[in-house]
């Protein structure tokens, strides 16, 4: 199967990682504190070059155990 650019709408595919512009707005945060936070690994996210990503599923799980990582 191949894809030409074009093909398929941006809405038809899924956001599968937040960038921390998303995160900040998710939970009422600015993105200097979201970077500073996963920077310091408080926040679940990793680089991805120069930009910060996130799983959503662990950010949710974060904010439900009140900023804390999940336990294991």
């Amino acid at each position: 199967m191949s894809l030409h650019k074009g093909s398929i709408s941006s809405q038809e595919i899924p956001c599968l990682l937040w960038s921390d512009w998303q995160v900040a707005a998710a939970i009422g945060m600015s993105e200097e504190r979201v970077q500073e936070l996963a920077r310091t690994c408080v926040l679940p996210g990793f680089k991805v070059g120069r930009n910060w990503r996130f799983d959503p599923e662990a950010i949710r799980s974060w904010v439900k155990n009140n900023g804390r990582a999940k336990e294991a």
